[in-house]
């Protein structure tokens, strides 16, 4: 992955973060699963998808403490803390034009 497109997504998640201190206490662990990844049979654009991916989710859950998994056609993210939804609607924001692009699908919940 080219470092400009590592700046695009780390971008892209810290423009939705919150600036300051939350008000309304939110859930302790929120999941987003990202579902579909089997779907190409070029090797090369399956390991760029997932690198596009895992860039997006370091810079999402930067600081937190994360839980994961992965299997062939999935990848499922939980992360902890008070600002988790935040965080987990940031990293599906962020991943919004390549998830449409590759037909991913989201889930707000673990497999």
């Amino acid at each position: 992955m080219a470092s400009a497109d590592r700046a695009e997504i780390r971008r892209r998640v810290e423009a939705g973060l919150p600036q300051g201190p939350l008000t309304d206490p939110g859930p302790l662990l929120c999941y987003l699963t990202i579902d579909g990844l089997d779907h190409t049979d070029n090797s090369r654009a399956a390991i760029r998808l997932r690198g596009q991916i895992h860039a997006a989710i370091r810079s999402a859950t930067e600081d937190r403490l994360t839980t994961y998994h992965t299997t062939e056609s999935t990848i499922t993210i939980g992360i902890h803390g008070h600002d988790a939804q935040e965080r987990i609607n940031q990293l599906r924001n962020a991943l919004g034009k390549l998830l449409a692009k590759n037909r991913l699908a989201l889930r707000e919940s673990p497999r």
